[in-house]
């Protein structure tokens, strides 16, 4: 007998969601062992999980984009996190294989502004559009951009300080962004936003003054905990744009 779809009728948004609580728990257990007891083995631990939230958001993404509604948001996201698990994936395969290792700035960072992008785009058309107060979103932008100019202005332009200026800009669209379509309103994609940008700024900055400091290698974790975050909040958002009276009479994607 076909019955109306509910959201609770979903089980394989019950289980995703399940998967990124415990993707989130262990983020946050890698992130106090790397801050106590800084370690190869959690770090490497650490990088695994990056890759592995960012392709398994990729994958929530698709299916929320076939069962859910085909809106284009749905895709830029799944380009978000496909292109940051791409590129993550491509620098840990060039160590594995002998290649030697990306130095910072490279096409990778390139592939993480990408990432950035994309997923500002895909707020954009997800999330509905919120009237925010102008000083907010200037005092943001002023905020987003007061490091790297500065680190401009006394060092001069370089390749790692224009790219230091580009994380920032990235991250910075992608909260102002965010606080422009209703962010505020889903906690824990606000959360999951606030702590991806704040490791996408200390990322770089790490990169070039602080290399090889390991209790910065806390960083990873962060992403991981923000992309958990990111995807839960947009699981609710998605199975809330299900159409009334569809039956489950036909099979989902």
């Amino acid at each position: 007998m076909s019955a109306q779809v509910t959201p609770d009728q979903d089980s394989i948004i019950f289980v995703l969601s399940g998967l990124f609580g415990v993707f989130l728990g262990v983020a946050a257990a890698l992130a106090l062992a790397l801050f106590i007891v800084p370690s190869v083995q959690y770090l490497s631990l650490s990088n695994y999980l990056q890759i592995i939230t960012a392709f398994a958001g990729a994958a929530a993404f698709l299916y929320l984009y076939f069962r859910y509604g085909r809106g284009i948001g749905w895709l830029y996201a799944v380009g978000a996190f496909a292109i940051w698990g791409i590129a993550d994936t491509a620098w840990y395969a060039s160590v594995l294989v002998g290649a030697g290792i990306f130095t910072f700035p490279s096409m990778i960072d390139m592939g993480f502004v990408a990432a950035i992008l994309l997923l500002s785009s895909a707020y954009n058309h997800i999330y509905p559009r919120k009237r925010v107060r102008g000083l907010i979103l200037l005092a943001v932008f002023f905020l987003m951009l007061v490091v790297p100019l500065a680190i401009l202005a006394m060092g001069g332009i370089t390749r790692q300080a224009l790219m230091i200026l580009l994380y920032f800009f990235a991250c910075g669209s992608l909260i102002i962004t965010g606080l422009n379509h209703a962010l505020t309103e889903h906690p824990m994609a606000l959360a999951g936003t606030l702590l991806f940008a704040l490791a996408f700024m200390a990322y770089p900055i790490r990169e070039t003054f602080f290399n090889g400091n390991p209790y910065l290698s806390i960083l990873g974790a962060f992403v991981a905990a923000g992309f958990s975050l990111i995807v839960l909040g947009f699981l609710s958002v998605g199975t809330m744009r299900i159409p009334t009276g569809t039956c489950t009479s036909r099979t989902p994607p």
